[in-house]
């Protein structure tokens, strides 16, 4: 016969104490082996990184020290180490920790890319674009590699490179305007006006959609310098309309008047030409393309004694735009001073000549990327064209290049300070 217990006495046997207390201690169990799983150190790793982009170092110190007692996260551990290190400048303790690591293929392009930015920031500017060049060849769609590479070629004058790689980044990163403003500064500069258009007017287009790029205004300002060379006056003016001038800086402003002073001159709107010139002279009086389209427009205007006044302060401010020289030196011959005309066409002529040879020293660093001298012959004849930023920069490149370079170390010294926009 079997037997069934009652009703009361199962209740009992399930309220009883012994009962209770093993349950409590089986689900106790259950939650203190939940609570001991070790974290993810792949989940961890992902979540520092993200810290480190936010610059949020405490949180990376804290993500990096939970990953150090986790087994098998030595490689994550060192990476975040190094990149701590990194922010606090210890450039010695940051490649060593990247020297453990960089032989695995997880993080092998970063690690390069970090040794990189401390090789240039040490002034080791060979090993870091001997780093970056062999990345490229590891990994050739790498597009911070080719970040960094255009912008120290383009550092270097080595614009033909520099080129290369913004448009490898234009094709990597196809919303990023970058590349294309830079293209489009270097196709300005080698007087690639057409080309120019193109790349300004593709950088202008990908800007709309990225509001980090703070520089659409200059793209716009320069976009029109081309188009007035190309004698494109009203889309000169187009792309000058409407720029948010309270937001620019007061140099770019002045630029802008200019550039639309220019337009107007040459569309024979004499009265609009005035207004925008007396605009870019009350930001800056020296300006020097403002006091060009002045002494410009007071010629076309028949005012040629005051033509004379404006491009004799102009020349005497700005000695190294041939363009004021040979307005002045026609101004003195429409007022009979054969002799001034002439000494005045001979420094044009001379500032020419000095163009020319920049230009073709231009084209010789472009093909030479490791060459210091020739970058410093291109800072001595921009000192002769009275370009002191140009002969700074070119006096650098060379030091970049070659920092025992004696000469560019002596005449970078001596060089006066460059003037500065007007605020």
């Amino acid at each position: 016969m079997r037997h069934y217990k009652s009703p009361k006495n199962h209740s009992s046997a399930t309220n009883s104490p012994l009962l209770c207390l093993l349950i409590f201690c089986c689900l106790s169990s259950l939650l203190t082996l939940g609570c001991d799983t070790p974290p993810d150190p792949l989940d961890l790793f992902s979540q520092g990184r993200a810290a480190a982009e936010q610059e949020e170092w405490t949180e990376v110190r804290k993500i990096k020290n939970q990953l150090k007692e986790i087994p098998n996260a030595d490689v994550e551990t060192k990476f975040l180490e190094a990149m701590l290190y990194l922010n606090v400048l210890n450039y010695p303790a940051s490649m060593q920790r990247l020297r453990e690591i960089a032989g695995d293929e997880r993080i092998r392009a970063e690690c390069m890319i970090m040794a990189s930015h401390i090789f240039l920031a040490t002034g080791d500017t060979s090993s870091a674009m001997r780093t970056l060049n062999e990345l490229i060849v590891e990994f050739p769609d790498n597009v911070d590699a080719h970040r960094l590479l255009s912008a120290k070629y383009y550092d270097f004058g080595s614009l033909q490179l520099a080129m290369k790689h913004c448009q490898r980044i234009s094709e990597l990163a196809p919303l990023d305007p970058r590349p294309d403003r830079l293209m489009g500064l270097i196709s300005k500069d080698f007087d690639k006006n057409e080309l120019a258009v193109t790349h300004y007017t593709e950088s202008l287009t990908r800007a709309v959609g990225d509001s980090t790029f703070k520089q659409a205004s200059e793209v716009h300002v320069e976009l029109a310098e081309v188009q007035i060379r190309l004698r494109n006056f009203a889309a000169a003016l187009d792309s000058l309309e409407n720029l948010p001038v309270s937001d620019m800086p007061p140099y770019l402003v002045a630029n802008a008047r200019s550039y639309q002073a220019e337009c107007h001159v040459a569309l024979g709107e004499f009265d609009e030409a005035q207004q925008y010139i007396q605009q870019a002279l009350s930001i800056d009086a020296q300006h020097e393309h403002a006091l060009e389209m002045h002494g410009t427009l007071a010629m076309q205007s028949g005012q040629t004694e005051q033509a004379l006044s404006i491009l004799l302060q102009a020349a005497a401010r700005h000695p190294g735009n041939d363009r004021i020289l040979f307005k002045l030196s026609n101004v003195h011959r429409q007022l009979g001073n054969a002799d001034e005309a002439a000494r005045v066409l001979a420094q044009h002529e001379h500032i020419k000549k000095l163009k020319i040879q920049y230009i073709e020293k231009n084209v010789m660093a472009a093909q030479m990327p490791t060459d210091a001298n020739i970058r410093f012959e291109l800072a001595t004849i921009a000192e002769r064209l009275y370009d002191v930023q140009a002969a700074a920069s070119w006096y650098q490149a060379a030091l970049a290049l070659d920092p025992n370079h004696q000469a560019a170390t002596a005449a970078l010294n001596a060089l006066p300070p460059v003037r500065q926009p007007a605020n």
